[in-house]
């Protein structure tokens, strides 16, 4: 379980679009009326969409880590 949460905490854009594309996919399975197709083009936009928003995220991660800090005037 605890390997779970680290996998949330670490990957919210990437669950995020998981869950979404799920939903899209188990109601368009459930409901007749609603079309299969386009149910399935938004599953996989959101996967796409999730995994670029998670790497851009992540870049912007690295980028501050190893950027120098910023110099702070006191505000005393």
């Amino acid at each position: 379980m605890s390997k779970f949460k680290e996998f949330i905490h670490r990957n919210p854009a990437r669950l995020a679009a998981f869950v979404s594309s799920t939903v899209a996919l188990v109601v368009s399975f459930l409901a007749p009326d609603v079309p299969t197709e386009p149910a399935v083009i938004f599953a996989l936009s959101a996967l796409g969409l999730g995994e670029y928003a998670q790497r851009v995220e992540n870049n912007k991660t690295v980028a501050a880590l190893f950027a120098e800090p910023e110099e702070v005037e006191d505000l005393h």
